[in-house]
């Protein structure tokens, strides 16, 4: 006897943002079982889900953590600056710093942040070495205090990296003073 096989029919699930960004919907995608979609990873421009053109130089990487009613849910996974934009930014900086750490949120989320930082003119490595030990101390206290989502939005609204900016210009004049990379770990 020859055993039929029961084709599963593929449907649409449509890709919904994290709540930070009031669950926006991302895409859609075509499967067969909607656990395959668990743990794909998926981005998106930031102007899209904010309907700002002015944070289209960045880029948020999703992360789908369940499906429910043909809808499937994601969570943040990072926050990225695109590599053409950090090259147009860099060339009129005298001094450039890149920096990378390991931070805790208040709830308990580990994350690296990468930063970018441009001095306005040439400087001693002893003033670079406080810029990079004074934006350290200022992240690590920062993401003790907030939590992961409170850290995303301000990262989207341009928050934190004013703030930074703010603490670091009291050291040296700074031109640029981004977070190049979050992500979590």
């Amino acid at each position: 006897m020859a055993e039929t096989q029961t084709l599963k029919r593929k449907k649409w699930i449509g890709i919904l943002a994290s709540p930070e960004f009031n669950n926006a919907e991302i895409g859609e995608t075509l499967v067969s079982e909607n656990t395959n979609l668990i743990g794909r990873k998926l981005e998106a421009n930031l102007a899209n889900l904010t309907q700002d053109p002015k944070s289209q130089n960045i880029k948020i990487k999703f992360k789908i953590r369940e499906v429910k009613d043909n809808e499937a849910y994601t969570e943040i996974f990072s926050y990225e600056m695109l590599s053409t934009y950090v090259k147009r930014v860099i060339r009129p900086a005298k001094e450039k710093m890149d920096d990378s750490f390991e931070y805790s949120t208040k709830d308990s989320i580990k994350i690296k942040i990468k930063t970018l930082i441009l001095t306005k003119a040439k400087t001693k490595k002893s003033i670079l070495t406080s810029i990079r030990l004074k934006s350290r101390e200022f992240l690590k206290d920062y993401c003790s205090k907030s939590e992961f989502k409170k850290l995303i939005i301000d990262l989207a609204s341009h928050n934190l990296q004013k703030e930074l900016k703010n603490t670091l210009k009291r050291v040296y004049p700074l031109s640029v003073c981004e977070i190049r990379i979050m992500q979590r770990i």
